[in-house]
């Protein structure tokens, strides 16, 4: 201002004048009459003094002020009013002297326009520019009258201001019968004229994407207008350079919510952007074309005809005629739109609907079929190759793929079957990996779109199938073939889906063509019968291409026996180029071609041969009669060829497995369905040549594929006329090589083992069975062993004896001598031969009485009972007396036994150890004698009998030691029948009926044990002890001390745990299992040990097995083929593991009898633990019996110390085999030959070895369960503790080692549900009843002062934990067995509670427990009886209160401490610390983690740790179901609550704020506040921590949770906003001793409580109270720019714009816009300025960030008066010309950097601070760039600024001199707002404890600033 004018007393009278009117305004102006009389002074003053003065006084409050006058809630006549105000001031600062003419009805003014107005046009702009939207019609004119006289003649000064002009005078044009519309439009026409054309339109285009609200005006104006655009010259003219701008109007104008305005924009592009114009493609670019199509196209999803209509006249042309329609689509409008449409496919969509989008276009677009069948043909393709990607990797592919398939069910399948028949001629084969994406697409076709239609299943598939075959046929023929295996892979996969939906019928021949005849079918070519089926003779390749060229008419496709050779002929030429080229024959590219490329692709393609046969053998079945006569000349003609040779060749000369597997099953179905002859396999040397091959795959080493190759071999037999199988087999058998003998015979034993009972083997076999008989009569000792064990599964025989053989035996020559020989360290005596002898006649004689025995049986042991020997035939026998003089009346038993033993204990010299090998066949044939001889006990005599025993068992451990497994096997038979009869000898002389050995000779010693029988065979004699006198008893005990020797425990152990004794495991078992009668009284020294080494042995085998599993899936994984897995690795099998698990069940069972003790027998002198010496036995014993308590039997030794142990073993392995891949193909399902064809169907056919494993996998866990059944019927108490043991210790080690399996179900839990007698109501109720006496037996130990003895590890709170988590795991649908068992909880849980005194440690826990029960029953009925209801609610509150007394430390703390022992109490705050992490996140929403390390440092007691764990539990799981619990008894709620509130969380509010709260207290505050009832308990503590100055000292995860409080709050009491404004102080106090900071600061926090406050609300909730809010503002904005409240003040209003719908703002945009003004006007004058005003103008600064960001209609009109908001952003005009406030900060900015800037004062200023920190990660100039062109429509747009507080104006230059160009980029970019990144914004700066915001930072130096910084 001039300093002369201010001097003038004139001017210094006017300036009063109006400052004085100027206040009237806040003290008079109340109504709208005040508002007249207001602006009637203002406006007497200023034409007082206007013609002497061109200076308005306080212009920025006087235009705030007009602002307010032309507010929408005043009448007419006030904004009449203050536009004579308007009018007035711009006389005086506008124009003085007019040259003026008329032109067109419009002034125009020549003369220069004076600066003044346009200087101040942002301040009188910001009341005028909204104004014509609401203004009344007598308003409209004069509004109209200023813009045309003041305004217009700024002529270019108007430049900037453009849009916001256009966005005034738009609201004009709304409706084109208004009185003022012409007016208006020849207004813009005028500023049209004013600027560039391309300019104006520019401006325009951006009110298109801006102001929605204003389309149609704008739409009215362009339609009148909008020149035709035809050329690249038209549009460099009237649109600029670019029209990508204009595209994106037009794109976001399509967009818009209203049907109208849509339509309207396509009138536009019909008249003026017509597609039939060629220039299209100069007149913009492609990418805008097409985002325009892509935009115009979706505006068929609105269902609108009319749309439609508009649409389809733009893409097809004005013409009505079809054709030319069609004709102009292809030509111009096709090519944009598949582009468009393809785009839309191929973006990577954020959700569902977006990505369904294009899907449901194309359906609309379906229905014009002009436009929709060019574009599906075009980009069918592509559809599904998006299809197929987003079904890989979208979350909802599922949805996708049924609006994908609605999509495909509209496109006719030949359109479909046309594409994929191109893509497989094109791109199959192919060198790159087009082939293998089109395989790869057209596979995933096959799988997910469906294929039940008709006309694909008949016409479609069957054509696909033969091209894809014959493309195969041609790559096989071709030199690349090994190069394209891969390829060839996902073919034949593909054709084996499709030929599985091709229905039978396709198949079946026509009659017509049966009846056709031969010279008919070949006289057809493929134009005359175009009309008739596809017929033999025709070339099938060329017909298929035909039909799909649309070259046939009325086509019918290729079926029947034309389809089968269509198919077959190909197929079988591959197979025989694939054999020969590459399997049998060496190609020289056969190197490149791995194992399992072959195998795979044979397999696939025999699998297919053998499909389509089938289907041709079915249609030749229900072929006419007639036509039978030609079956074998079809049969020929089709199936002839080498290829079955070849196929033949992969039987014999191939040695992988996998290979021969489908070769032979094809060859072997095919002459099955008499497709081939069998003569095939004639003579007898070609199925000799197969079966051999066959037959090695039968070794032991290859056991992985046993199962397969036995149903092979089967097969082979049941085709084979001539039965060559079974006579190849007993060649084997007798083959004179014994080791190929001996592996025959092992291998015909797998043979039978895994012939099912369905094949009938004994009949079909018979031949090898009786060479497999006559095995036992075999010299050599191995024969013969492999015949008894092959024999032991197959009805008994009994053998013969013969009587005159004495001599023989007692030939002279044979001399014995006694003597002792050492075997590691061992000592055995024993006897040795002196010279040879004829031992042929010695075994002979042996062997033969045992043949006689097993014949004759008791009849014959009965005779030699009774008979004595004579005197001249033991003449030579006095070796056999030693010292006895006579033999006298020796019967032939004794002889006999005598002699056999002799024989046995005899061994070869070393001189003779020739004959070592007779020598073992007498010792074998002489035990089976004794054997033979004890089956019948009474026959013997008891001193006999005790030398047979004493002899065995020496015998039998020199067998182990020595490896000789033949005669031990013996041996151990013998040795049975002898513990039989010393164990019952004394019982058997005092009582009539002995237990007779019978019953375990026939069923055991010659067979496979029966382990029913064993059981029951317990019992009896268990009840037959019990049954004896005290004499009796002794004796028993006497014997069973006697057979119980330290010598027979050894050799037990020894055969049980030499891994070499291992093929006589079982046994061994059945031996040990049918002794224990005998062994009651010696737990210790016999049955302990034995249970022991049980256990070790599965331990073992668990891990032997674990390694095979390890090795066989991870190579799976790598998808490598069987045949590269070395199977000598698997030794470990089902067999031993079955064999151990019965000994185990047997053992314990046994043990847990009555009557089981350690006996009468001294045993401090026994070491049990002498076998753990030697090597391969059972480790040091975990069982320790004699160091437990003297007083503990040894039944419950069993069950406290060993079952945990046993159920740990049996988990372990039950766990390996769940773990399996496979195991969930046959979850529940008995393995049988059904369910082993269903797993060969769904497995790969490569690996057969999967079979194997899965049957051994179902077998051993069924077997597990089992074990648990029958342990379980007398013990199930006991058991179930043994699993809860082992989960506690489970559990417990989770706890040490940090981590924490709770989120899936508990292995062992899971195998506890498995167990039919453990039903979960057994469980429960054993377990509680387990735990009370565990509680009772604590208490009663303290009252009595003596310490526990504990039967196990268990405590009550473990137990109880157990149950929580059990409870928890059962299936929701599952209540039943918790009602059964609800009134022993009840009862429990009343008991415990009813002594809270005494176990309050046990309190936690029954909480736990209760609450799981409640929420499972509280889903069903049971609660609706009132007394269970009543009595659950009396029971549940009586605990949960004490809980909450005990969080809230208000229980006894005397009686806190269990009286027991301190790890007892460890162990119960241990669980709870744990359980921390125990809590569901889908329980509630809002539970936080707990400590995040509770044992570490945090210093906090264990007391303190479990008493958060029960807050948390409180907080998570009993209060959000507190409502479901007590059911219409909200008393009790709110009384629950208030005690939760009293002793937990009012504490712990008043001690702590913000951030030091505990997070779970404020979840159960959360949780409580749901509860509207309780809200007058919480409401004053709560409020209290509001109105607390550390409020807001918290995180982001403590903000989101009062958010939730507060809203309850505001909603409950809505007085309470007024409170909170009534705090807000407006003016400074002016009492004495007032801190004026503090006041400062307690202004500033409550306004951000306010703040708060309105971002907790919802959208427009406090709407009501917003006058009082701008009331409240307006005040404080009176203060001072240093008040810190201005920062709130900003950070509020950003808050309101967010809350509050922005239309209910527009009162409050003066007031906003002046503030900001002054505020801009200020730094200009200040530089630099104070720290104060730094804050403010940040805060500034993120509120226009905001705006700009949001872009609301009611900020356009001012959006140019802080930035550039038109095209000069990226095309910058002259310096100085722009009213943008940040552009001419900016510019100072620059000016004051480069040193133009002067201030007279730098001298007193101090230097600028140097910045504290980059704005990294703000945007940088490179990132915002004029390349618009590289901008998407798919991002989001963000506040630049996220900074708390700035030490320096220059940390915000980048912000003002790029906000412009950032704003402009996101409006041309089409990007809608980030709200969720805004509302993280505007939480961040509400709190001062959130630390830095992470994610999209402005500046690294980003404080977390409080309100005094």
């Amino acid at each position: 201002m001039d300093q002369n004018l201010r001097k003038d007393p004139r001017y210094k009278k006017y300036v009063s004048s109006v400052e004085k009117i100027l206040l009237l305004f806040d003290k008079e102006v109340n109504e709208w009459a005040d508002f007249i009389t207001f602006l009637g002074k203002l406006l007497k003053t200023f034409q007082a003094n206007a013609k002497q003065f061109n200076e308005i006084p306080y212009k920025l409050l006087v235009g705030k002020r007009l602002a307010q006058s032309l507010n929408r809630a005043l009448p007419h006549g006030v904004h009449q009013k203050a536009l004579e105000v308007y009018d007035c001031i711009f006389q005086s600062i506008g124009v003085s002297s007019l040259n003026i003419i008329v032109y067109k009805g419009l002034l125009r003014y020549l003369q220069e326009v004076p600066d003044v107005l346009a200087e101040d046009l942002s301040i009188y702009s910001q009341g005028l520019f909204p104004l014509l939207q609401y203004a009344k019609l007598s308003v409209k004119p004069q509004l109209l009258e200023i813009y045309e006289k003041h305004y217009f003649p700024l002529q270019k000064r108007l430049r900037p201001v453009m849009k916001a002009f256009i966005t005034a005078l738009l609201p004009g044009l709304d409706e084109e019968n208004s009185e003022f519309f012409d007016k208006v439009l020849s207004l813009l026409d005028y500023l049209s004229g004013i600027v560039e054309q391309s300019y104006f339109l520019q401006c325009m285009w951006l009110v298109l994407i801006t102001s929605p609200s204003l389309r149609t005006s704008a739409l009215n104006y362009l339609k009148r207008r909008m020149p035709k655009i035809t050329s690249k010259e038209d549009m460099a003219f009237m649109l600029g350079d670019d029209a990508s701008l204009m595209v994106r109007a037009f794109c976001a104008t399509l967009g818009d919510k209203e049907t109208l305005v849509q339509r309207n924009l396509l009138i536009l592009l019909v008249a003026n952007f017509p597609l039939k114009d060629k220039n299209v493609g100069d007149i913009m670019k492609q990418e805008d074309l097409n985002l325009l199509m892509k935009s115009a196209v979706s505006v068929v999803l609105r269902k609108d005809m009319s749309l439609n209509r508009w649409l389809y006249a733009w893409l097809l042309g004005s013409d009505e005629s079809s054709e030319h329609q069609i004709q102009h689509f292809r030509e111009y409008g096709k090519a944009g739109l598949v582009t468009a449409l393809k785009g839309m496919f191929f973006t990577n969509a954020r959700d569902l609907t977006s990505t369904q989008r294009p899907y449901k276009i194309l359906i609309s677009l379906m229905d014009k079929w002009e436009i929709g069948n060019p574009v599906v043909q075009e980009i069918l393709v592509d559809i599904l190759i998006s299809l197929k990607d987003h079904m890989q990797k979208s979350a909802f592919a599922k949805d996708l793929l049924q609006t994908a398939q609605m999509f495909l069910q509209m496109i006719p399948p030949y359109v479909l079957w046309m594409k994929l028949h191109h893509l497989v001629k094109e791109q199959f084969p192919s060198s790159d990996s087009q082939a293998t994406k089109a395989l790869d697409l057209i596979y995933f076709v096959a799988q997910e779109i469906k294929l039940h239609e008709e006309e694909i299943q008949q016409i479609h598939l069957p054509l696909f199938l033969t091209i894809l075959l014959h493309k195969l046929q041609v790559l096989a023929n071709s030199p690349e073939f090994t190069q394209h295996f891969s390829q060839i892979e996902i073919a034949l996969l593909l054709a084996q889906n499709l030929i599985k939906e091709i229905p039978q019928a396709v198949f079946n021949q026509p009659e017509s063509i049966l009846n056709l005849s031969e010279e008919d079918k070949r006289s057809g070519t493929l134009e005359d019968e175009s009309g008739f089926e596809f017929t033999a003779g025709m070339d099938p390749v060329k017909y298929i291409d035909a039909y799909y060229n649309d070259e046939i008419a009325n086509f019918r496709g290729i079926s029947g026996f034309a389809l089968v050779e269509a198919l077959l002929k190909p197929l079988l030429d591959f197979i025989n180029c694939l054999i020969s080229r590459c399997i049998i024959g060496k190609d020289q590219q056969r190197d490149n071609v791995t194992l399992d490329n072959m195998t795979l692709i044979l397999d696939r393609s025999c699998g297919l041969l053998r499909t389509i046969s089938k289907h041709f053998t079915i249609s030749l079945e229900q072929s006419s009669q007639n036509f039978i006569e030609t079956r074998d000349s079809l049969i020929q003609k089709i199936f002839d060829g080498e290829w079955i040779h070849s196929l033949l060749k992969c039987c014999y000369r191939v040695d992988n497995f996998c290979i021969i597997d489908p070769a032979l099953s094809t060859i072997i179905d095919l002459i099955d369905r008499k497709i081939i002859s069998s003569s095939l396999l004639d003579p007898k040397q070609q199925t000799r040549v197969i079966v051999d091959k066959l037959w090695s795959f039968l070794n032991p080493n290859n056991a992985l594929y046993h199962t397969r190759c036995v149903q092979l071999l089967w097969n082979l037999q049941k085709i084979s006329s001539a039965k060559y199988v079974e006579t190849v087999f007993c060649e084997y058998l007798t083959h004179k090589d014994i080791a190929v003998r001996l592996s025959s015979y092992e291998k015909f034993g797998i043979f039978w083992r895994l012939s099912d009972d369905s094949f009938n083997v004994s009949m079909a076999f018979s031949q090898p069975m009786f060479l497999m008989l006559d095995t036992l009569r075999f010299e050599n000792p191995t024969n013969r062993r492999a015949g008894e064990t092959w024999m032991r599964s197959q009805q008994d025989s009994y053998p013969k004896l013969l009587d005159p053989m004495i001599t023989i035996i007692c030939n002279p020559s044979i001399i014995f001598r006694s003597t002792e020989i050492i075997i590691d360290k061992e000592k055995f005596a024993l006897f040795l031969y002196e010279r040879p002898f004829n031992q042929a006649q010695v075994n002979y004689v042996f062997e033969t009485m045992v043949t006689v025995c097993r014949v004759s049986g008791q009849g014959f042991l009965r005779a030699l009972r009774e008979s004595y020997v004579k005197n001249q035939l033991l003449t030579n026998c006095g070796w056999l007396w030693g010292s006895v003089s006579s033999s006298a009346n020796i019967t032939y038993t004794e002889f006999f036994v005598r002699l056999a033993l002799r024989y046995i204990e005899t061994e070869m010299p070393e001189m003779l150890s020739s004959m070592s090998v007779l020598n073992e066949h007498i010792h074998m044939h002489a035990t089976d004698l004794l054997n033979l001889i004890l089956t019948r006990p009474e026959f013997v005599d008891s001193n006999l009998v005790s030398m047979i025993y004493d002899v065995v068992l020496r015998k039998i451990l020199y067998s182990i030691r020595t490896k000789k497994l033949d005669l031990q096997a013996r041996l151990l038979h013998l040795l049975f029948s002898t513990v039989i009869i010393i164990g019952s000898s004394k019982i058997t002389n005092g009582r009539s009926s002995s237990p007779s050995p019978s019953i375990f000779t026939k069923k055991t010693l010659l067979s496979e044990p029966a382990f029913a029988d064993s059981t029951t065979s317990l019992s009896q004699h268990s009840l037959h002890e019990g049954s004896l006198s005290k004499d009796e008893k002794e004796s028993f005990r006497v014997s069973t001390a006697t057979i119980s020797s330290p010598l027979y425990i050894k050799v037990l152990l020894q055969a049980l745990s030499v891994p070499s004794n291992r093929p006589l495991l079982q046994q061994w078992m059945d031996f040990i299992i049918n002794t224990f009668p005998y062994f009651r009284q010696s737990f210790n020294t016999i049955l302990l040990p034995l249970l022991q080494c049980i256990c070790e042995q599965l331990r073992l085998w668990k891990s032997e097995i674990q390694k095979q599993h390890e090795i066989v899936f991870a190579d799976c994984t790598d998808n490598k083929n069987a045949s590269s897995i070395d199977t000598n690795e698997f030794t470990a099998s089902d067999w031993n593991v079955n064999t151990l698990f019965s000994g185990l069940e047997k053992t314990l069972v046994f043990c847990l009898l009555d009557g089981i003790s350690n006996g009468l027998v001294d045993e401090s002198d026994i070491s049990v633990n002498e076998p753990t010496a030697s090597a391969g036995t059972v480790s040091t014993f975990v069982f320790d019996y004699v160091n437990s308590d003297p007083e503990q039997k040894p039944r419950e030794f069993i069950v406290y110390q060993v079952f945990p142990y046993v159920v740990s073993i049996l988990l372990d392995i039950w766990v390996l085999f769940r773990k399996t891949p496979y195991s969930e193909l046959i979850p529940n399902e008995t393995i049988t030959k059904n369910t082993i064809d269903k797993i060969t169907d769904n497995t790969n056919a490569n690996h057969p070895f999967k079979l194997s494993l899965l049957q051994m996998s179902e077998k051993i866990n069924l077997r597990i369960i089992k074990i648990f059944e029958r342990l379980c019927k007398n013990n199930r108490g006991e058991l179930i503790e043994a699993f809860v043991e082992l989960w506690c210790q489970e559990y417990l080690n989770s706890i040490e080692n940090k981590f924490n399996n709770t989120g899936d179900e508990s292995y062992i839990i899971q195998l506890l549900k498995l167990i039919p007698s453990y039903q979960p109501q057994k469980v429960i109720s054993i377990l509680l009843e387990s735990s009370r006496v565990r509680s009772s037996a604590v208490q009663s130990a303290s009252r009595s002062k003596k310490s526990i003895t504990k039967q196990n590890k268990l405590s009550d709170v473990l137990i109880l934990k157990f149950l929580e988590v059990y409870t928890d795991s059962l299936s929701s649908n599952i209540e039943e067995p918790l009602v059964d068992v609800w009134q022993q909880c009840l009862g429990y849980v009343k008991d415990m509670s009813a002594q809270a005194t005494i176990y309050k440690y046990l309190l936690p826990s029954l909480l736990r427990f209760m609450t799981v029960i409640l929420l499972k029953l509280s889903k069903t009925d049971f609660f609706k009886e009132t007394r269970t209801q009543r009595e659950m609610q009396d029971i549940y509150q009586r605990v949960l209160e004490y809980c909450i007394q005990i969080a809230g430390r208000s229980f006894d703390q005397f009686l806190w401490s269990r009286r027991v022992t301190r790890e007892d109490e460890d162990t119960a705050i241990s669980i709870y610390v744990a359980d921390g992490n125990d809590e569901k996140d889908t329980e509630s929403p809002r539970s936080s983690t707990p400590l995040q390390d509770e044992k570490k440092g945090s210093g906090k007691s264990k007391e303190e740790l479990t008493i958060e764990q029960v807050n948390l539990y409180l907080a998570t799981s009993v209060i959000p179901n507190l409502r479901r619990f007590f059911l219409y008894e909200s008393d009790r709620v709110v009384q629950i609550l208030s005690n939760v509130m009293y002793y937990i969380i009012a504490p712990a509010l008043k001690k702590q704020y913000g951030n030091a709260i505990n997070s779970i207290i404020l979840d159960m505050l959360c949780e409580i506040s749901q509860i509207p009832s309780v809200y007058p308990r919480w409401r004053k503590e709560v409020w209290d921590v509001f109105t607390d100055n550390r409020f807001f000292n918290m995180s982001s995860a403590y903000a989101k949770k009062w958010h939730e409080i507060m809203k309850i709050i505001m909603i409950s009491e809505k007085e309470r906003f007024t409170e909170i404004l009534a705090r807000i102080s407006t003016s400074p106090t002016n009492t004495l001793f007032t801190n004026r900071d503090q006041e400062s600061y307690n202004r500033a926090l409550n306004l951000r409580r306010l703040s708060f406050i309105l971002y907790c609300g919802k959208m427009d909730q406090y709407l009501s109270q917003l006058p009082l809010v701008q009331e409240k503002l307006v005040e404080l904005l009176k203060l001072g720019l240093t008040e810190m409240v201005h920062v709130e003040i900003y950070l509020c209003l950003r808050i309101l714009m967010c809350r509050i719908t922005n239309q209910h703002l527009s009162n409050f945009w003066p007031v906003i816009l002046t503030e900001l003004t002054r505020l801009f006007e200020f730094l200009q004058q200040e530089m630099p300025p104070e720290q104060e005003v730094l804050n403010v103008f940040l805060a500034a600064c993120k509120f226009l960030d905001l705006l700009f960001v949001l872009q609301t209609d009611e900020f356009q009109v001012y959006e140019w008066m802080f930035i550039t908001d038109t095209i000069d952003v990226i095309y910058r005009s002259t310096p100085g010309s722009s009213y943008a406030q940040l552009d001419k900060l900016s510019e100072k900015l620059i000016a004051q950097q480069s040193g133009d800037f002067k201030n007279t004062q730098a001298n007193q200023i101090p230097k600028k601070s140097k910045r504290t920190g980059s704005p990294s990660p703000q945007p940088q100039p490179s990132s915002i760039s004029s390349s618009i062109s590289h901008l998407t429509t798919d991002e989001l747009k963000r506040p630049m600024l996220t900074m708390r507080i700035i030490t320096d104006l220059g940390q915000l230059e980048f912000f003002v001199r790029h906000v412009s160009l950032y704003v402009y980029q996101s409006t041309f970019s089409l990007a809608e707002p980030d709200l969720v990144y805004i509302e993280s914004l505007l939480e961040n700066d509400l709190l001062d404890g959130s630390g830095n915001f992470v994610e999209g930072n402005y500046n690294n130096n980003n404080s977390s600033g409080s309100l005094l910084s």
